[in-house]
């Protein structure tokens, strides 16, 4: 058994002052990170999909480094579309980050899929991607694999996210769905909880450590009630998957 966690939509600025939509982002992550040390120091890694930061600056990503630098097991990382590849790859390029697509645990491998579509909020995968998440799970069979994207592959309810999702998440669905050992793939992005199925794939969107978007919403607008939160995976060696979603009311900066 592995236990993972998963964390997203970080945005932080350049100081612990830079705040989102209200919210000083790096006060929240602070107390997320305070509730992971305390409860889940034993997770066997952590994966960050996407928004790792708010303004797209080195500065920002060393901010980043402050929070997960220290850290003794991998951390995995994605782009979102308010990061900047290049220089994340730059700042990060150093343990205990993971950059690369394909990570491998005891009995089960991490595809990360990098959706980053410059000059836009929304999210789309090269042909290049697909085909190597393809070629992954082809030659790796039967070992259960876990699936990281930054946007959403499907609609979520909430029209103006739905208007930037994964421009080509049916793509991507297709692409797992004959793979009976592709068992999850999550995402964050969307700033609020989902899960979906799509066959024999679990389909979990996870909330920010930060602000949480209103669901149902029309037009862009925050949720007043929702807190900070993250999300534990325990991934069975019999390729099972249970996931628990950890809403952290305390961590609020209000």
């Amino acid at each position: 058994m592995e236990k993972i966690l998963q964390l997203t939509d970080t945005h932080l600025f350049a100081d612990g002052e830079g705040a989102l939509r209200g919210t000083r982002t790096a006060a929240t992550l602070s107390k997320v990170l305070e509730h992971v040390h305390a409860h889940h120091s034993d997770a066997s890694c952590l994966m960050v999909t996407g928004d790792l930061v708010q303004q797209e600056t080195l500065e920002a990503y060393q901010h980043f480094i402050q929070f997960f630098g220290g850290f003794q097991v991998p951390v995995l990382c994605l782009p979102g579309n308010h990061d900047d590849p290049a220089l994340m790859r730059q700042a990060l390029d150093r343990a205990p980050f993971h950059l690369a697509s394909h990570f491998s645990l005891s009995s089960w491998d991490i595809v990360q899929l990098d959706s980053h579509l410059p000059g836009s909020a929304a999210g789309e995968l090269t042909d290049a991607s697909l085909e190597e998440l393809a070629a992954i799970l082809k030659t790796n069979r039967p070992r259960p694999t876990l699936v990281a994207v930054h946007h959403q592959p499907r609609p979520v309810g909430t029209a103006w996210l739905d208007g930037v999702g994964l421009r080509n998440g049916e793509a991507l669905l297709n692409c797992l769905e004959g793979h009976d050992h592709a068992r999850a793939l999550i995402w964050g992005h969307v700033h609020q909880a989902s899960r979906m199925e799509h066959r024999h794939i679990k389909l979990l969107g996870t909330p920010s450590t930060c602000a949480q978007f209103l669901p149902g919403s029309v037009d862009f607008a925050i949720d007043p009630e929702a807190p900070p939160a993250y999300r534990v995976l325990w991934l069975g060696d019999d390729g099972q998957l249970d996931d628990e979603l950890i809403e952290l009311p305390q961590a609020a900066d209000r």
